[in-house]
């Protein structure tokens, strides 16, 4: 199995499944916290694509030669979660339609950049703001992270009544 080839179908299956799973939730309640106290649809959105434009699109360049701007971000969980909910207080008006645009295009560049490794780049470790990890785990935490924000809408969607 060509590692490039099935990270490329997982990602972008499963960024086609988190588009879909927005598209469900009526776009009255894009804004609206559900009943579980948790993120609004746009705010896990707007949190996607601030991941990918940060972590995941610059983790990536980091395969091809490219220094990881960590100017971006504070070096902990607690600071960065902070940043971009500051962020997020300032970017409110933006609509769902543009925060989706972004994400879309962010996903696009990431899937151009998987077809780009030879092989044995997927086992290559560098370091990371993780620590030294391996090309694949960082594609992985990716996919992760994408799936984990599918589940969380799709829960909106199945059980907000």
């Amino acid at each position: 199995m060509q590692v490039s080839r099935w990270f490329h179908r997982q990602l972008q299956t499963s960024t086609e499944g988190f588009l879909w799973a927005v598209g469900q939730i009526a776009r009255e309640r894009h804004y609206s916290s559900p009943p579980s106290g948790r993120w609004s649809v746009a705010r896990i959105a707007f949190h996607m694509e601030r991941y990918d434009q940060l972590i995941g699109l610059p983790a990536l360049r980091q395969w091809l030669g490219e220094p990881f701007a960590m100017s971006n971000l504070t070096g902990s969980a607690e600071g960065d979660a902070a940043l971009e909910e500051a962020d997020w207080n300032n970017r409110e008006s933006h609509s769902m339609q543009t925060v989706i645009a972004e994400f879309k295009e962010l996903r696009a560049d990431q899937l151009v950049l998987l077809q780009q490794f030879r092989e044995s780049a997927w086992s290559e470790e560098r370091e990371t703001l993780w620590g030294p990890v391996t090309l694949q785990w960082v594609v992985t935490k990716t996919y992760q992270h994408t799936l984990e924000h599918t589940d969380e809408i799709l829960r909106m969607y199945l059980w907000w009544r």
